[in-house]
């Protein structure tokens, strides 16, 4: 009687089975830090020319890559837009300081629309006058390609049928000259100050001026908040080392000037105090 009145008690309530762990999300990014991207991997150019990443590698420059589609209602743009803002803001000219290069995620995207895609984002650019076409290609590709691709950065996305969009992360890449992942910077909107630290920091010193180089010993990358941020003892090791440097500054002009006196002062037959 006991055990038919505990499985009356029980019944309205079934025992659920355990929640299963979550698995990795389809969309998301897995940062590959310093690792290379596929050199030999196949595309086509806005122009319909058949080329590889590793055309556009080792040219001395860093490269700022980003993966989108031409048809994407809205996430795409944005990043593409915050990403020209930020490059014009920054200072550094496009096909001198750095290189670009844009490649679809949509195996059905064509030439015609990269060529479309390119010549709307370079318009508004500014500091491009040094560039070509090269140096900020947009490309299009097959389905292994893509995916090879997006693998070896670590940008996981999906296809959505009930959208019929795809689902991605908003993030863009920063790669060594020798197309190494130097650095990912995420959202939609970039700032000027991340970007030219990012490149300068890239390219190991070799893009940008000697302040870049003092401000990138000032300022490491924050995983945590992904921007740029001040290292307080480094800023301070700055500030004093640049106090010292306008003190020995003052203190030359001022010798200088005493001995200027002192000479006029001979040649005048003046004794000097």
């Amino acid at each position: 009687m006991i055990a038919q009145a505990l499985a009356a008690l029980v019944a309205p309530f079934p025992i659920k089975p355990p929640t299963p762990p979550p698995t990795a999300s389809e969309v998301d990014v897995v940062e590959r830090l310093n690792e290379p991207v596929p050199r030999g991997l196949h595309f086509a150019d806005g122009f319909q020319n058949q080329v590889t990443i590793g055309d556009y590698l080792g040219r001395d420059k860093p490269i700022v890559l980003s993966l989108v589609y031409f048809e994407c209602p809205m996430l795409c743009s944005l990043v593409e837009n915050g990403l020209v803002k930020g490059l014009s803001e920054s200072g550094l000219r496009l096909g001198k300081d750095y290189a670009a290069l844009t490649v679809s995620m949509n195996p059905k995207d064509t030439p015609a629309q990269a060529a479309a895609a390119q010549a709307g984002y370079i318009s508004r650019l500014t500091h491009r006058e040094a560039a070509t076409a090269v140096d900020w290609a947009f490309l299009t590709g097959g389905q292994t390609q893509i995916q090879a691709l997006a693998e070896a950065l670590g940008f996981k996305y999906r296809w959505d049928k009930a959208s019929q969009q795809f689902e991605h992360p908003a993030v863009i890449f920063i790669l060594t000259p020798d197309g190494r992942i130097s650095r990912y910077l995420y959202g939609v909107e970039f700032l000027a100050r991340d970007l030219r630290l990012a490149l300068v920091e890239a390219s190991q010193g070799r893009v940008g001026t000697t302040l870049d180089r003092v401000l990138l010993k000032c300022f490491r990358y924050d995983p945590t908040s992904r921007r740029y941020r001040v290292v307080a003892v480094n800023f301070v090791r700055a500030g004093a080392f640049c106090a010292f440097l306008a003190l020995a500054t003052l203190l030359a002009i001022l010798w200088r000037h005493e001995l200027r006196r002192k000479r006029s002062s001979v040649l005048l037959g003046r004794p000097t105090p």
